[in-house]
């Protein structure tokens, strides 16, 4: 029972880890996308975008907190 219990937190890092990387590489290339200017395209709704942008990193911050909540369980069924 406890072997499941830990798999399970053991995946739950894993999954919220890579998660929250995936969530700061997006908002990364969606800034570059935004700084870089190009003159064929223009951004009708920039103030959307760049909250686009905010909470993408908020729920990467969020996930990279579950991440280490979920890590530190698992670090207190190893030591008991």
């Amino acid at each position: 029972m406890e072997d499941k219990k830990i798999k399970q937190l053991e995946a739950k890092v894993t999954d919220y880890k890579q998660f929250g990387f995936i969530l700061l590489s997006l908002s990364i290339f969606l800034f570059i996308g935004l700084v870089i200017p190009t003159e064929s395209t223009v951004i009708v709704v920039p103030n959307l975008f760049i909250a686009g942008i905010f909470i993408a990193l908020a729920l990467a911050v969020v996930f990279h907190r579950l991440a280490m909540k979920a890590q530190k369980q698992l670090y207190e069924e190893n030591t008991h």
